[in-house]
């Protein structure tokens, strides 16, 4: 599996159970949903954009160079 292909499967398992825990927990208040909000969105975002493929080693360079 491609690192951008887990990237999206682990920011959709979290935006749906962060929903589930808040449908479960019954938030209700303007507040509360913010908050739900922010973590059930905020830390996928990050994800998608912070965390980037490695770059590529000496090795890797000098195989791909030798094909």
């Amino acid at each position: 599996m491609r690192l951008q292909n887990i990237k999206v499967v682990l920011a959709v398992v979290w935006v749906i159970s962060a929903t589930v825990i808040g449908l479960v927990a019954g938030v209700s208040s303007a507040g509360g949903r913010v908050a739900l909000a922010a973590l059930g969105l905020l830390p996928p975002i990050a994800l998608l954009y912070l965390w980037n493929d490695p770059v590529q080693t000496m090795s890797e360079s000098i195989n791909r160079a030798r094909r």
